[in-house]
Parts: C-alpha cells; structure tokens; sequence
C-alpha cells in the first residue's frame, strides 16, 4: 500500500477512467486508513454513504466574543438569542491535492433556526481543524454541546492533478511562495494550498476572530429589528396601496357606470331627435301638399266666378 505522503501528491486511481465524482463510504474510509481526509478523532458511526458527520471541538467563542473550551467539566454553552458565535471542529482534516471538500449545517440545526456562516468549499490540500461562524436567528438562547453532531462533510475528487508525474517529481518541484506554494507539471501550474496545519479559530495564521465578532452580533439585533421594522412598514404600505387601489377601482367603476348611463342617454336623445325631426318632415310635405291643393281650390273658384 502506498505511502501516506504518496496519496497526498499522487490519486492511487489516477489511471481508472471512472473515479472522477463524489466520493462513497469505502473511498472515504480507504483514504482515512492513509490518515488522509478525515486524519483525527474519526468514528466510524458518523460516516454516511457519502459524508461524514462533523462534531463540535472545544474551542469556541461565546455570543460576547469571549474565547471558551469545552471538555468533560465544561460540556455546553448557550448561543444568545439574536447573536453570533464562532465553533470549532472536533476532527482534522488533511486533504489530498486532488480532493476538495463541501460542509454545511445539518439539517435538524437549521430547524433551529441557525445558519452557518461560511463558505461551503474546502481547498484541496487543506490541513487543520475547520472553524466558521454559527447565527443564532431566533429569540431563544440554543445550547451547543461538546462533540454534537453539527456539519456534513462531502468529499470529491477534481480534474488531474500533476498527470503522469511521479510523486518524487511533484515534491522536489515544488515551489514556495506568499499565500500558496506551487508545481510544474507537463507544461501546467497548479497551486498547492500550504501544509502548516491550522488549529482550531485560525482561518489563517495570525487571523483574530474576536476583533469584530461581538461588533457583528450587535449588527444582526439590529438588522433583525431593522428588518421587523421595514416588514410591518411594507405590509402597512402595502394595506394603504390596495385600500387606495381599491379605492380607485371603485371610483373608475362608478364613472365607468355614470359614462355608461350618459352614453345611453345621449344615444337615446339622438333616436329620439331622429324620429322628431322624421315626423317634422313628414308634417312639412302635409303642408306643401295641403298648400298646393288650397292654392288648385283657389284658383278653381276663380274661374268659376268668372263664368
């Protein structure tokens, strides 16, 4: 079998054309045999079919930014209503450089009403403890307990790492820099996420959590009241909106009524003028007509007087 220094440059699979995906139960104990993936405090009841269960560690940082370790004395402690605290895991993890990782709050902590603020990646390479910041979103305090199943872990395996290079090759070419180290491989570089191993509240080496944590707790009260505020704003808005549309509507639909009602007047006035002035003019022709016969009459009794 080979070397755990081995497997962490170079995929014993890098030959088999279907490795590539999310790595199964089998993969991932495989490579924790290789102290590789999960490399301390791993139980094998926590591994899932594609995951494993991360549990809280002992370092944490309360919702005062007060730094705190738990431990068989000291089991819990308490996230305030409304803030922020900063966790640790209980595991280590060392990745391959070929493997990145995926974590996330478990599903029955969100039902909580808690949200884990980070990003769901881990880089290829990482070695260390994992840290991230858990929200307290509700109005009840929620206990956070010593080795307490809290994250999902997902492991996967990246395009190819270094192909066709042996691992002797890979350590010797490797370059350090600033922020990641770096390898020449067939042309290509890749960029190698830094092996000094990062204990638990360390993003990076010299990163101070507590600088603004309890700054940013006070900043999710107020937002959450901000937030309350600006919904019962919008919903009165909201009220006013549809009270005054309705309002309009109404208004329109008694104008459209009255319009209606003119129109049909008018109309009404305008059949009524037609049949008048149909009648006036029916009278005129009875009076032409009446006219001329009286004028035939007249001049009738005027030849008769003659004779």
């Amino acid at each position: 079998m080979a070397e755990i220094h081995e497997w962490k440059y170079v995929d014993p699979k890098r030959n088999d054309p279907g490795r590539k995906g999310m790595l199964l139960s089998n993969e991932i104990e495989l490579f924790r045999q290789q102290n590789l993936l999960i490399s301390g405090d791993f139980t094998e009841k926590n591994l899932r079919p594609a995951a494993y269960t991360l549990r809280i560690g002992e370092k944490f940082i309360d919702s005062k930014g007060k730094p705190g370790k738990l431990g068989n004395e000291n089991p819990f402690f308490e996230m305030e209503p409304n803030s922020i605290v900063y966790v640790s895991t209980f595991e280590k993890l060392n990745l391959p450089y070929y493997i990145a990782a995926r974590f996330n709050l478990r599903v029955k902590w969100v039902y909580k009403g808690i949200l884990l603020g980070t990003g769901p990646q881990v880089e290829p390479g990482y070695c260390g403890y994992l840290s991230c910041p858990l929200y307290n979103l509700t109005n009840s305090p929620i206990r956070i307990t010593y080795r307490e199943d809290f994250a999902t872990i997902d492991f996967e395996r990246t395009t190819d790492f270094c192909p066709n290079t042996s691992f002797e090759k890979i350590r010797d070419s490797i370059k350090c820099g600033d922020e990641f180290d770096t390898v020449e491989s067939g042309g290509q570089s890749y960029l190698l996420f830094k092996q000094k191993e990062y204990p638990p509240l360390k993003l990076y080496p010299g990163f101070d959590v507590l600088s603004s944590l309890a700054e940013m707790a006070q900043e999710v009260r107020t937002w959450r009241h901000i937030g309350i505020a600006f919904a019962v704003s919008f919903f009165a808005l909201t009220l006013t909106l549809l009270s005054f549309g309705s309002n309009v509507f109404r208004q329109t639909s008694d104008m459209s009524n009255e319009t209606k009602a003119i129109k049909s007047s008018l109309e009404n006035s305008e059949t009524a003028a037609k049949k008048a002035q149909l009648e006036l003019n029916l009278l005129k022709e009875k009076v032409v007509s009446l006219e001329k016969a009286l004028q035939t009459k007249q001049i009738e009794s005027a030849e008769h007087g003659k004779r």
